[in-house]
């Protein structure tokens, strides 16, 4: 349990990520707000925390049951083929693999309605910098990582590629997260950016709605046709219903039941 929960390693990299993003967004920032008056702040310091322990809980359970059920798709000699392959190449595909299921479940988490009532959580974030990246619902997490590392577990990869997808994962959702200015040009059509997770979570075009699904690599996102880049950064961000402002609301959230609309006047 102390792997799953370790306050000390939680804080080390809490203020790790606060002496590498507070100075690029108080520099560069795309919007200039005070950082800590933003609304949901405080909200997102519990996700950071909590949630991240939770998720971890929830993954391995989820990830011990599908491997015991859906071990019959594991076929070793492919597994053997992909491990004599050399390691960069391996890591690559492992790359790949991860993130087109995780792209998958991340679809089907923007389309299915049960399924969006935990994603939007994350998506309600209304203004956008490194410490968003942590405002998300444990189920929602659990499924999507799901999506992403099953695929890569039953292909056989080994533990050292399991750790880094999950640590270069983790690191890349809270830089494409964060308040800055920069683009990267043609590299944007290459390797994710903020321009480009800030477009996933924009809300103000239609088309717009529903892009920008993958976590690691754009191409995945042309490849299914999800692919949006304009040339500017979007005005507005959000969700259109509501979702309350403290952590335990947003944890509570997805259960509730929707309120039927008000009946017409006779």
């Amino acid at each position: 349990m102390e792997k799953i929960f370790d306050l000390q390693r939680l804080l080390t990299g809490f203020v790790a990520l606060i002496a590498i993003f507070w100075p690029l967004e108080r520099f560069f920032p795309l919007v200039r707000r005070d950082f800590w008056r933003r609304p949901g702040a405080w909200a997102d310091v519990l996700h950071f925390f909590i949630s991240s322990a939770i998720r971890k809980v929830l993954v391995v359970v989820a990830l011990v049951m599908l491997t015991y059920w859906l071990g019959f798709l594991v076929y070793p000699p492919l597994q053997h083929w992909l491990t004599a392959l050399p390691h960069g190449l391996q890591f690559f595909i492992a790359v790949f693999v991860e993130d087109v299921g995780a792209y998958w479940g991340h679809r089907w988490a923007h389309s299915v309605p049960w399924l969006w009532r935990f994603h939007a959580v994350h998506h309600s974030s209304e203004h956008l910098d490194w410490l968003a990246a942590s405002r998300v619902h444990p189920m929602d997490q659990t499924f999507i990582r799901c999506c992403g590392i099953l695929p890569v577990y039953l292909l056989g990869f080994t533990q050292e590629t399991f750790g880094f997808l999950i640590i270069f994962g983790g690191l890349l959702a809270i830089f494409v997260h964060a308040n800055v200015h920069w683009r990267f040009g043609w590299l944007e059509w290459l390797v994710p950016t903020p321009a480009f997770h800030h477009w996933h979570h924009a809300n103000e075009e239609p088309q717009a709605a529903s892009k920008n699904l993958a976590g690691t690599l754009p191409f995945t996102d042309w490849l299914f046709g999800t692919l949006h880049l304009p040339k500017r950064m979007p005005a507005r961000y959000g969700i259109d219903g509501p979702m309350p402002p403290g952590y335990t609301g947003q944890l509570v959230q997805p259960f509730s039941r929707p309120k039927p609309p008000p009946k017409a006047r006779a």
